[in-house]
């Protein structure tokens, strides 16, 4: 499979790295950061959360793929709860979003993964496929890519085809030509499967596949030697 491969999209958020940390910092961070300035707030449960996102989606769809525009939108009703003035509020919202985003693309790389697609980058064309908003410049990775999407950028999350079928457009080759790395079996494994990319799974848990209808990709553990791995396919 290697000799036809010209190109690689990957995954970023439990990929190259492990998100959950990183989130539940930069949340803990932010909301300090709002109360510091207006006092305590009950943030809620996750159940409640879900919730009011699903009602935020049913007012406007673009909040289910654009995940800074919806964390804005909430910080925003939370901070609204204290502070009345809609100025105030917004400049507060805003600020504390900023400092979220700075947070988040504080990440700490897998082993090897910094050496490995730098070693890729060599051989293939290489880029990026998010549902999430993290960003490869502020992060330092983007030398390695030629380009990084979002699902913002294609107004859908993966699996749907849009991430794909934009970076076989950018790529500039055909389907087949392309493989796909990333840990969700649903999103990026089934995702690029069904539009025609080859597939890798980054499984670094060792789990079980699950899917009934697809045949389990080829898989990896850990980033140490993923190149050589690329090339045995």
């Amino acid at each position: 499979m290697s000799e036809k491969i010209k190109a690689i999209t990957f995954d970023l958020d439990d990929t190259f790295w492990d998100v959950k940390p990183v989130l539940i910092n930069a949340e803990m961070k932010t909301r300090k950061f709002i109360e510091d300035k207006i006092g305590k707030l009950e943030w809620g449960s996750w159940e409640e959360f879900k919730q009011i996102r699903e009602k935020l989606i049913i007012e406007d769809a673009s909040y289910e793929f654009d995940v800074g525009k919806l964390r804005k939108k909430l910080l925003l009703m939370k901070i609204q709860e204290r502070v009345s003035d809609e100025e105030t509020a917004n400049e507060l919202s805003e600020s504390a979003f900023q400092l979220f985003f700075q947070e988040r693309n504080k990440v700490e790389f897998f082993p090897s993964v910094l050496d490995e697609i730098e070693k890729l980058s060599q051989i293939y064309k290489l880029g990026c496929l998010t549902n999430g908003n993290a960003n490869i410049e502020i992060i330092g990775i983007s030398k390695f890519f030629k380009f990084n999407i979002s699902s913002k950028d294609v107004k859908a999350n993966k699996p749907s085809k849009n991430h794909f079928q934009e970076a076989k457009n950018l790529f500039g080759v055909n389907k087949n030509e392309i493989l796909h790395i990333g840990d969700h079996p649903i999103n990026d494994m089934q995702g690029a499967i069904d539009y025609g990319f080859k597939a890798l799974w980054f499984n670094p848990n060792k789990e079980v596949w699950g899917l009934e209808g697809l045949d389990k990709p080829p898989e990896f553990s850990s980033w140490n030697s993923v190149t050589e791995k690329i090339y045995s396919l």
